[in-house]
């Protein structure tokens, strides 16, 4: 979809009836990757504007799998301890999605979507063994689709990421999260750089050549350095692939109510 000036806006991962809720207060940025249901999008027009971009990387022959590196076992597991697993109950749907632990501004933060704990006063992150821990949404960040928890649920089993700038298109990358709340990090590179619209205006966002399937709502886009360096934020319409907010653009100061239904 096109909006004035010739912005493109990305549509929600999964959770349609998230989406169809939301659609009054999110009506740009949302991103919903999450619980079982179908995942719409958006198609937006041709000409939208693009900043940058690089063709995606050859396969090997027509219908193979792509080459591309193998994530660090390092990395890995850097990645295993910051990220969790997300499940909130709220509006009459049942969410799963992602929760990362990172350090912004020598402050722990557990960051997530939006959209993945509206209307959630608490949310339970699932540790590696299954076990379930509440933790309180601390409320949405202004103007996006992100949200935060109380991250000394997190913390407690856990290790934040340190966060660094949007790195500039071709830029290798990594994508982790929880799609269908299965842990998976995966390698890619940053393909675009786009301006889309959400509800706090204008913004610049990346677009990287990894697959974003429903659950990846909140995970990262991490740096070969293990530097978080966006929060995923959609699915591209037109690709599949996955649009991230840079960390800059969710810093804002949290909202004084928790993110509604």
């Amino acid at each position: 979809m096109t909006l004035a000036g010739g912005v493109r806006r990305p549509f929600p991962i999964g959770i349609l009836t998230t989406f169809v809720a939301l659609t009054a207060t999110l009506s740009a940025l949302a991103v919903s990757c999450g619980s079982t249901s179908g995942e719409p999008v958006a198609a937006p027009a041709p000409g939208a504007a693009v900043t940058s971009a690089v063709p995606a990387p050859p396969a090997e022959v027509a219908g193979a799998t792509e080459l591309r590196p193998t994530v660090d076992t390092g990395l890995d597991e850097r990645l295993r301890s910051s990220l969790r697993e997300l499940r909130s109950t709220a509006c009459g749907t049942d969410r799963q999605g992602t929760v990362s632990l990172v350090e912004i501004g020598g402050r722990v933060v557990a960051i997530t979507n939006r959209h993945v704990v509206a209307g959630a006063a608490e949310a339970n992150i699932v540790d590696g063994d299954g076990t379930l821990s509440p933790a309180r949404v601390e409320g949405a960040v202004t103007g996006r689709d992100a949200a935060t928890l109380d991250a000394t649920v997190l913390a407690a089993t856990g290790s934040p990421l340190t966060t660094g700038a949007a790195p500039p298109v071709g830029t290798d990358v990594v994508v982790a999260g929880f799609p269908d709340g299965v842990y998976s990090a995966a390698a890619g590179r940053i393909v675009s750089i786009e301006e889309r619209i959400d509800d706090g205006g204008e913004v610049s966002v990346f677009l990287v050549d990894v697959p974003a399937n429903s659950g990846i709502s909140g995970g990262l886009v991490v740096d070969t350095e293990g530097r978080a360096v966006g929060l995923v934020a959609a699915r591209d319409p037109e690709t599949g692939n996955a649009v991230a907010y840079p960390f800059a653009a969710v810093t804002a100061p949290l909202e004084a109510d928790p993110p509604g239904c």
